[in-house]
């Protein structure tokens, strides 16, 4: 078990921590993500497909359209390897019964080699139609996400996202706050009884009944934020594209 001192330090630190979630949204600089662009994404990078720490969402709206383009590359190319596992199964049966028939004791022996470069020959054609079949694979997933939206979400929609996630998110922080407050009694109870004697099984049990409070807390924060992000996310996936304007002539 942690030593009392270094657990009743530990509360002081999450004290300070609990202060710091009392702080008005509004009094902290917005969360941008890792390239330095707002919400939404910018032109100053990729745009990041997770949540910010603050559960600001920032999906970009054709992540679904690439992640499908993605699975089908993937699905294309299990394809291609279950076609050639099938067709040296079906032409190379013989060849490769021979194989191991004349490789079973000497596989240094002519034999054995004469097997396997009739059995090389037997799968050509089936390794060609592998090499095709993959080459037809990546040439699809080259142009698939050429045809996905590269538009950006409307931005009033991700303004009003971002709005709501910072609300969800202040409440979680408030919630948690009150949590944290209502174990203050058991802090200075484990805190009056470790001064007395550290030593002590009063002072275990009070550290016991305070670390128990203050992790229930931490769950229900972290639950909290996890629920703020997941909504934030889900509003942006949500949010349409932003109409280009239409060029005129002359402009």
């Amino acid at each position: 078990m942690m030593h009392p001192w270094k657990l009743l330090a530990a509360f002081a630190v999450a004290a300070g921590a609990a202060f710091v979630l009392s702080t008005p949204a509004g009094a902290r600089p917005l969360v941008r993500n890792d390239r330095g662009a707002p919400l939404g994404g910018g032109d100053r990078g990729a745009p990041n497909c997770q949540p910010t720490p603050q559960g600001t969402p920032n999906l970009p709206p054709n992540s679904q359209c690439l992640q499908n383009c993605r699975q089908a590359y993937r699905l294309c190319l299990d394809s291609a390897r279950i076609d050639q596992r099938l067709c040296a199964q079906s032409t190379c049966g013989d060849e490769q019964a021979a194989v191991a028939e004349a490789c079973a004791t000497d596989r240094t022996s002519d034999a054995c080699q004469s097997a396997r470069a009739a059995l090389q020959t037997c799968l050509e054609p089936c390794s060609t139609s592998f090499r095709a079949a993959v080459q037809a694979c990546f040439s699809a997933s080259q142009t698939c996400p050429a045809a996905c939206p590269s538009t950006q979400p409307d931005p009033e929609c991700v303004a009003a996202c971002r709005t709501a996630s910072q609300t969800c998110s202040l409440t979680a922080r408030v919630a948690a706050l009150s949590c944290f407050a209502d174990c203050n009694s058991l802090v200075t109870a484990a805190q009056e009884a470790c001064g007395t004697d550290p030593a002590g099984s009063a002072c275990t049990t009070a550290l016991q009944d305070a670390q128990a409070c203050w992790q229930d807390c931490q769950q229900t924060q972290q639950g909290g934020e996890q629920s703020c992000q997941q909504a934030a996310l889900g509003c942006v996936a949500a949010c349409s594209s932003a109409a280009t304007p239409t060029p005129t002539p002359g402009t």
